[in-house]
């Protein structure tokens, strides 16, 4: 089913190929105006469409109804049906990763050449696809046609390893260099696909085989092919995930996120879990590291930047580019990318729970040193320093009010009462209060508009300062609510009286 759907949507013209606007252009300038040149080299990527474009400039070139003024063929001449049958012999093409040698070159290349295009008004077209496989004698019998080639003659070479192509092979040709497909392009296609097959599938499950496909259009389409394999017209996301590689970037953000609050037990304690799980580990760290790239970029870069992610994921990683420094992210990737270099380890998640140490080590360390050099400027600097304790004054403040605040939420929403009463604050940074619970479906609950703005009314009153409220799980949700519990019940009462407070 993959390879019927790639072949079955191949692009027959030029408005139907998908990205690579300005090799387009040119090609169908040089078309119009019947100014070709008699070689090409195509490089880039593979599936970026280099032989779906070597195939289409053929067919143009040879066909007999193309309208004048217009690069388009029509598709339905003779010529055109030979050619997208495969069975025109003026267009050749050949794997040179099977067909290396000199002699070869020399009995289907050069002596092909030398005669005549079948069709007296058009052109012979040679498709070397993967020309970089040629041997070095081959290449040299290769140049000396591509220095004096016959006069209907055409070459398109093909290859994603364009160093190893000899500077006098490229010399002579016109250079065309492929891009990687855009993921919003990618996607556009497949949802075009699945609305001509009839099916449907949903945004998450496109943009995932999108960001799979790596800029791959060809396989992009062989995994949609995959997925509508399985029969359904309605595919959910749970059937489609069945084929797709699972996905990690939730466990991934929730790590960036221990890892960002400090929280190192909650960091180790997620990546146990995910081993007891039987996460693949190497496809966990790869996701990781690429997800901390895209955030660094983002912060460098800003809104500009085209990020691989949709939905939540593209708010996540907007968050964590406005939350961590420049810095820290440099660091924690060179850290990641250090300690995965280690030689197998005994025990396969170490060089990732000793990067998450390092890393909130090396951390700490530095802002110890930061606050003894600007020992006078504390007052300001701690805005950006604020750390889970009981030193802080607005958790404090927080944490002995706790009761106070579900009673008030009580006579607005008595459900929401219940919530919070499981729920306590980690973190304040920023003016963002971070609020952790133990069941996502809570923060499905206290995400809602209505509630969340007056929740964020009632904990104004008490802190007289403006927050913005943010829900998360907290992997270690226990420990950190027992602790809480215990603090709360011990100092509530004269936290009360400090503040001037009162239970009703």
């Amino acid at each position: 089913m993959a390879e019927v759907i790639y072949r079955k949507y191949r692009p027959k013209t030029f408005k139907e190929v998908v990205g690579q606007k300005p090799i387009k252009i040119t090609l169908e300038s040089e078309i119009i105006s019947n100014s070709v040149a008699h070689s090409y080299l195509f490089v880039g990527p593979r599936g970026t469409g280099k032989t779906t474009l070597a195939r289409l400039f053929a067919r143009s070139l040879n066909c007999l109804n193309k309208k004048e003024g217009s690069s388009e063929p029509c598709n339905e001449c003779e010529i055109c049906n030979l050619i997208l049958d495969n069975r025109s012999m003026d267009i050749i093409e050949i794997d040179a990763a099977s067909n290396t040698g000199v002699d070869h070159v020399r009995e289907n290349i050069i002596a092909n050449s030398q005669i005549p295009p079948f069709n007296n008004k058009g052109y012979k077209v040679f498709v070397i696809d993967e020309v970089h496989m040629l041997s070095k004698s081959a290449f040299n019998a290769l140049l000396k046609t591509l220095e004096e080639p016959p006069a209907s003659v055409i070459f398109i070479l093909a290859t994603t390893e364009i160093h190893k192509v000899p500077e006098t092979i490229i010399s002579r040709c016109q250079r065309f260099d492929f891009k990687k497909i855009p993921q919003k392009d990618i996607i556009k296609r497949l949802g075009e696909i699945i609305e001509w097959e009839g099916n449907s599938l949903s945004d998450n499950v496109l943009s995932e085989i999108a960001r799979r496909s790596e800029g791959c259009l060809r396989d992009a389409e062989s995994l949609l092919g995959q997925i509508l394999s399985l029969g359904d017209k309605n595919i959910s996301d749970e059937l489609a995930f069945l084929v797709l590689p699972r996905s990690n970037w939730k466990e991934v953000d929730n790590l960036l996120e221990s890892l960002r609050v400090g929280n190192l037990s909650t960091a180790l304690n997620q990546i146990n879990q995910l081993i007891n799980e039987g996460i693949d580990l190497n496809n966990f760290i790869n996701d990781l590291i690429e997800y901390l790239r895209q955030v660094m970029l983002y912060k460098v870069i800003g809104s500009k930047f085209d990020l691989d992610f949709v939905g939540d994921l593209k708010k996540a990683i907007d968050k964590h580019a406005k939350e961590f420094s420049l810095e820290r992210l440099s660091l924690l990737l060179n850290i990641l990318l250090d300690k995965l270099n280690m030689k197998e380890s005994i025990v396969g998640q170490l060089p990732l729970e000793l990067a998450c140490v390092e890393f909130l080590l090396d951390y700490e360390v530095k802002e110890e040193e930061k606050d003894d050099i600007d020992d006078n400027h504390k007052k300001e600097d701690k805005k950006d320093d604020i750390d889970v304790d009981t030193k802080d004054k607005d958790i404090n403040k927080l944490q002995g009010n706790w009761s106070e605040i579900t009673l008030k939420v009580k006579s607005f929403n008595n459900s929401l009462s219940a919530i919070l009463q499981n729920a306590h604050p980690l973190i304040i940074k920023n003016n963002s209060l971070t609020i952790g619970l133990e069941y996502e479906f809570h923060i499905d609950q206290l995400n809602k508009p209505n509630i969340k703005k007056h929740l964020i009314n009632i904990i104004k009153d008490i802190l007289k300062k403006d927050f913005e409220i943010n829900f998360v799980v907290d992997n270690n949700y226990s420990d950190n609510h027992q602790v809480f519990k215990g603090k709360n019940e011990e100092g509530v009462s004269d936290v009360l009286n400090a503040f001037g407070g009162k239970l009703v």
